[in-house]
């Protein structure tokens, strides 16, 4: 048991870090939307909801969800359609990626830092191709077979920016008042359309990317720097944190929320400081423990004390038995008959 204790001690704030990556939040929702996880429990896209790495967005006939991307991006997902966060991570980084998986449907995307400083990491991917970006402001669509509104498989229209549509076959660039298109058997090259399909119309929510795409890169370096700064601290914590005893090796609650997280640290340096100097702490050996300590040394002490004093007594007794002290009264009173 001890051991498995000291396990969950030292993996514990581990853990808590192995929660899948936010990789953004819902902005805005309408009609029939919803969002699983990786095990499949479903629950409602509202406004404000999060977003993770793993999670997938399903839309209804009426469905539209706007996310607001953790790297600044913004992701439209139009109805009838269903995409997952494959892979998600911004940190500011040369590492952050974003993969989308598009398995139907369509969704409209502004790439924020990812798209900018690591395209290479930025990915919508279909059943067909890979799409990936140069700064973009693009759509994506993928139309199953039977359809009524074209020849089955992936589109990608351009409004700023650039994609590179890719397969097996080879690669096409996109770029602005343009769409590509690769086949749903996929043995054609990928190519650039003579005109922009009519499926690529005006959404819902498409009013919110009225210069988006502009408003974006003004703060995308800004915030890309908060986040870099932020990710640097908490790692700092969890640096400091796997530094301390096992014992010690708690979170703070949620202190870099409520403000107290310096008096926390302060605490965790007075304690650090008294193991050092070997001052006995309560705390650390559990409630009680110190007092239990002192009621074992008084105890052990009044033990020795009644031994030393048995042992005087048994000095004291034999003395009467074998001499006289002047001014003591005889056994058995024979001193009284003089």
């Amino acid at each position: 048991m001890k051991v498995l204790v000291s396990l969950w001690l030292l993996l514990a704030p581990l853990l808590a870090w192995a929660e899948p990556t936010v990789a953004g939040r819902v902005e805005d929702s309408e009609g029939d939307a919803r969002i699983y996880d990786d095990a499949r429990t479903m629950r409602p896209a509202k406004a404000g909801e999060v977003v993770r790495e793993g999670d997938s967005v399903v839309t209804g006939a009426d469905g539209e969800v706007h996310l607001a991307m953790a790297d600044e991006g913004q992701i439209a997902v139009r109805p009838n359609t269903r995409m997952r966060i494959a892979k998600y991570k911004a940190e500011g980084g040369s590492g952050d990626s974003s993969v989308i998986a598009l398995v139907q449907g369509a969704l409209r995307s502004v790439t924020g830092w990812i798209g900018k400083y690591n395209p290479k990491g930025y990915a919508v991917r279909t059943p067909t191709a890979t799409i990936g970006v140069r700064g973009t402001d693009h759509e994506t669509r993928v139309v199953p077979e039977g359809s009524s509104e074209g020849e089955p498989g992936t589109y990608d229209k351009v409004n700023q920016g650039a994609t590179v549509l890719s397969t097996a076959q080879g690669k096409t660039e996109i770029r602005p008042n343009q769409a590509g298109f690769v086949g749903l058997a996929g043995k054609a090259r990928p190519r650039v359309l003579t005109a922009v399909p009519t499926f690529f119309a005006p959404a819902r929510f498409d009013r919110r990317f009225e210069n988006l795409h502009e408003r974006v890169r003004e703060r995308i370096d800004s915030r890309r720097n908060e986040r870099i700064q932020s990710f640097k601290e908490r790692r700092r914590q969890l640096d400091e944190r796997r530094s301390l005893p096992s014992g010690e090796r708690q979170r703070p609650p949620e202190a870099h929320r409520s403000g107290q997280r310096e008096q926390w640290q302060e605490r965790q340096r007075e304690r650090r400081e008294r193991l050092e100097a070997g001052r006995p702490d309560s705390r650390l050996r559990g409630d009680g423990g110190g007092r239990r300590l002192d009621e074992r040394s008084s105890g052990e002490g009044r033990r020795v004390e009644q031994e030393r004093r048995g042992m005087a007594g048994e000095r004291g007794g034999g003395g009467r038995g074998g001499e006289h002290r002047p001014g003591a009264a005889a056994p058995g009173g024979g001193g009284r008959g003089h």
